[in-house]
């Protein structure tokens, strides 16, 4: 007879430890599940677990979160002004960022310049030796670690090369990261509920909630500097 194996499948809830109650500001997530209905239909609810927590009632709906969410993506204006400062913001980011990788290019080849200097004087050296030495052996080992340091300071130094042989390969994360916002309220209503918390984990690093709604959104960057940006343009520093 064949064993029979029983596997156990794990439900999916969207946003699972990515919401947190405004109400406390308890720093422990809220707990997310099914719950049943007076009507016997079951909903989706995160629930605050901290006993001090004055939410009244202690579980509040998805359905009220993601509808905060789709109000805010579809109200978030891209004006050109917060556009044309985040753009120079990030080509200045990039500008620096290809500083960066020259300079960490040049620190790498100055290791390499030691690492083969090392090498031709321990070649010469394990040259004049005989196997019987005492030296030889650690001559011999530490000629293979250098070896080995060499080849990875190599590859290093070729890939950060290709980095900054085509500096648009850098800046075209400008134009990903404003299609996703540009499309991000149109994505949030249509998508399914993996779609849902894949965009949400996307854009922010986490939401806090109240009674009713979402209160505050904690932006991934780079979102969390446009949005600064646009807030400064438009006056609406306390909305977001």
């Amino acid at each position: 007879t064949k064993d029979k194996f029983t596997v156990k499948r794990v439900t999916f809830y969207p946003l699972h430890g990515f919401v947190y109650c405004d109400v406390c500001g308890s720093d422990k997530y809220m707990i997310v599940g099914k719950n049943k209905t007076g009507s016997g239909t079951h909903v989706l609810t995160y629930r605050c677990d901290n006993p001090l927590c004055t939410r009244k009632p202690k579980s509040m709906r998805a359905k009220h979160i993601f509808n905060s969410l789709y109000d805010m993506l579809s109200q978030f204006e891209l004006t050109d002004e917060a556009y044309e400062r985040y753009s120079k913001r990030i080509d200045s980011l990039t500008d620096d960022k290809i500083i960066s990788i020259k300079q960490e290019i040049q620190s790498r080849r100055g290791a390499l310049t030691h690492i083969k200097k090392e090498l031709d004087e321990r070649a010469l050296s394990l040259g004049m030796l005989g196997k019987e030495s005492p030296a030889y052996k650690p001559n011999e080992k530490r000629l293979n670690e250098l070896a080995i340091q060499q080849a990875d300071l190599e590859q290093q130094i070729e890939k950060l090369e290709a980095k900054i042989a085509n500096p648009q390969r850098i800046k075209l994360s400008k134009h990903e990261f404003l299609n996703v916002v540009k499309t991000a309220a149109d994505k949030m209503k249509a998508g399914s509920a993996v779609e849902k918390d894949v965009l949400c984990r996307i854009l922010f690093l986490n939401l806090r909630v109240d009674n009713e709604k979402v209160a505050s959104y904690l932006w991934r960057e780079p979102f969390a500097s446009l949005v600064k940006a646009t807030e400064l343009q438009s006056g609406r520093g306390d909305r977001i």
